[in-house]
């Protein structure tokens, strides 16, 4: 997809991963709309980078409600819709609050369903679009003391990986960004969490996890949406991991093929 002129919402841009994509599509000509609770943030970012701020608590279903309508009436239509906004959890599944639970589900699956539902629409009648999907390796495996986190990323990989079927023909693309160890205040925050700190630290041991800038996720994405590539994999040295947990997802895919799901509505 062209990114220049192009119109990228991206959500969670106030600081790590999403403000270092909000710079990597706007270096690239992309106009940028950022949205995130700091209000402060996003303002001082887009007015960096001659975009729009859109403050947005993505857990208040009365914010995410019309949230698309909203932006494409302040700057014109979402070409690409960035769905990296995100939250983890701190310790095993008892010693967390049902308010935590709900407000991780909120932010981690249920808004970028919401918004990807809004944005889908005009991107199908436009003929053209792409939908990224910021999720994790928590996705693909276990990782101990992350047990709502893991669901939640679960839940945004398998949306995604439908939701390229159902787009087939439409001109809308989809990319999953299956993330490891980002240097990143989030990082920080989960290795906090003393069952998941050791398990990761095993995991290091062995060679198999390294930290990633999230420049270069930012660098990596917007080649996969220029490319219309379906997923990027973060550290490299897991991306057979990756693999072999996408295999179920390939081959079904092989056997839709040719399948149009919008035929058949």
């Amino acid at each position: 997809m062209e990114i220049s002129g192009a119109r990228v919402l991206i959500t969670g841009a106030s600081q790590g991963i999403g403000a270092s994509m909000a710079r990597a599509f706007a270096a690239e000509g992309a106009n940028v709309a950022l949205a995130a609770r700091q209000k402060d943030r996003i303002a001082a970012l887009a007015d960096e980078l001659g975009g729009t701020a859109h403050p947005l608590d993505i857990a208040e279903r009365s914010q995410v409600s019309g949230f698309i309508a909203e932006v494409e009436a302040d700057g014109g239509p979402i070409d690409i819709l960035v769905n990296n906004a995100g939250v983890e959890t701190h310790s095993l599944v008892e010693d967390i609050s049902e308010d935590e639970i709900a407000h991780v589900i909120a932010v981690n699956l249920t808004g970028p369903q919401l918004l990807t539902r809004q944005a889908v629409p005009g991107m199908i009648e436009r003929g053209s679009g792409h939908l990224v999907f910021t999720s994790s390796l928590a996705a693909m495996t276990p990782s101990p003391g992350l047990a709502v986190y893991c669901s939640t990323k679960a839940g945004l990989t398998r949306f995604s990986e439908t939701l390229r079927i159902e787009l087939k023909k439409t001109g809308v693309d989809v990319t999953a960004l299956h993330l490891g160890p980002i240097d990143t205040d989030m990082w920080g925050r989960v290795v906090e969490n003393p069952i998941f700190d050791a398990a990761q630290k095993r995991f290091r041991r062995m060679g198999m996890l390294t930290d990633v800038a999230p420049e270069k996720v930012a660098a990596d994405t917007v080649k996969a949406v220029q490319k219309g590539k379906r997923e990027v994999r973060h550290p490299k040295r897991l991306a057979g991991n990756v693999a072999l947990a996408a295999a179920p997802t390939r081959m079904t895919e092989g056997l839709l093929a040719g399948f149009v799901p919008r035929k058949h509505r």
